[in-house]
């Protein structure tokens, strides 16, 4: 059997708690992983980092923004094989059309319990772009 090779995640949250406790929980599953809380931070890491899977919530700096989107729209060009989850505790038909087309592959509501977010991780990492 071939080494297993960590994946590497970027975890984006402006919930400093929930980046930590999703970080803490990935990284004993052995993942390896970086987060950010802002959305230059997360546009900084896309842009320099190599990154299997991003999980970022829609919302970083108040209630009608969607860093979200831009997050996934920079991420495709940056890295088009990476898969990306979009956390949301305001999901609508139109935001998961929106999100799909800018190459988002999951929408999940928000809060996720941890084994299902671990579970859609895993089928996504398993699954190709």
């Amino acid at each position: 059997m071939p080494p297993r090779v960590p994946r590497n995640l970027l975890i984006i949250d402006d919930e400093t708690v929930l980046c930590w406790v999703l970080g803490r929980f990935f990284s004993s599953a052995g993942y390896e992983v970086d987060s950010a809380t802002d959305l230059d931070e997360a546009l900084e890491r896309v842009k320099h980092g190599r990154y299997d899977l991003v999980i970022s919530d829609l919302r970083l700096s108040g209630t009608q923004s969607e860093e979200g989107l831009i997050i996934a729209q920079r991420l495709r060009e940056a890295s088009p094989c990476t898969r990306m989850v979009l956390l949301t505790a305001f999901a609508t038909p139109d935001l998961g059309s929106r999100a799909r087309a800018l190459g988002v592959d999951l929408v999940l509501s928000k809060p996720q319990p941890l084994p299902d977010l671990a579970e859609h991780v895993s089928q996504l990492l398993a699954g190709s772009r």
